[in-house]
């Protein structure tokens, strides 16, 4: 019997994620044990067992590894934006939004991997340095959704708007970091990151108080 195209894509797509992962996990190990900034490409493929020239098919560059799963912490925003109707209703779901995103990194699976992601983080200027892109990339992606939400706001505002709500979410972000890395238990990781954001979005609430009407969501 042979294989449909389907099941050969299916299969190939599962060995690509498979060494994706084997890439992703041999890095983390290195960065666990040596620092990021010590380990290179060429080390992180003999630890996967993989070709140097393998490692870059899969990521651009020791930082893309790191942050390998930064799409996941953005999944959400669209629909958190979208189906909110009115300012209040909106600043209530980007703060369980980014309470969510904090709750992951100190949840079931993902635990272990975040006190290794926030020591190896907070022990490296490089890392520190990329981050600030990630969080830039979060400003211009939230601006563009709000865009479609109230564009009767002028552009400088809905970028003010979206600055202040990703450097709460990140503050939320680094309270979290900053426990984890000193070996804090979860539970005081959580009442900080709470913390942060309650202040955050209660001083926003003030900044932008109302029930006023957002657009209508697109059909």
């Amino acid at each position: 019997m042979t294989s449909s195209p389907t099941d050969t894509s299916g299969l190939r797509g599962r060995k690509r994620e498979r060494t994706r992962r084997a890439i992703s996990d041999a890095a983390f190990r290195l960065f666990s044990e040596q620092g990021f900034d010590a380990v290179t490409l060429t080390r992180i493929a003999a630890a996967a067992d993989v070709a140097p020239a393998t490692v870059f098919t899969h990521f651009a560059s020791k930082e893309d590894i790191f942050f390998s799963r930064r799409e996941e912490f953005w999944t959400g925003m669209p629909e958190t934006v979208g189906s909110a109707r009115t300012w209040d209703g909106l600043l209530d779901g980007l703060r369980a939004f980014y309470a969510g995103r904090c709750e992951r990194i100190l949840s079931g699976d993902h635990a272990a991997h975040g006190r290794v992601f926030s020591r190896v983080l907070l022990e490296s200027p490089a890392l520190r340095r990329s981050y600030l892109a990630i969080a830039a990339e979060r400003q211009q992606m939230l601006c563009e959704l709000l865009a479609a939400r109230a564009p009767q706001l002028p552009e400088a505002e809905r970028k003010l708007f979206a600055a202040l709500v990703v450097t709460v979410g990140e503050t939320a972000y680094a309270a979290v970091h900053t426990a984890l890395a000193a070996g804090e238990p979860a539970g005081r990781a959580r009442s900080a990151a709470e913390d942060a954001l309650d202040r955050g979005f209660a001083r926003l609430a003030r900044a932008y108080p109302g029930t006023a009407a957002l657009t209508a969501a697109p059909a």
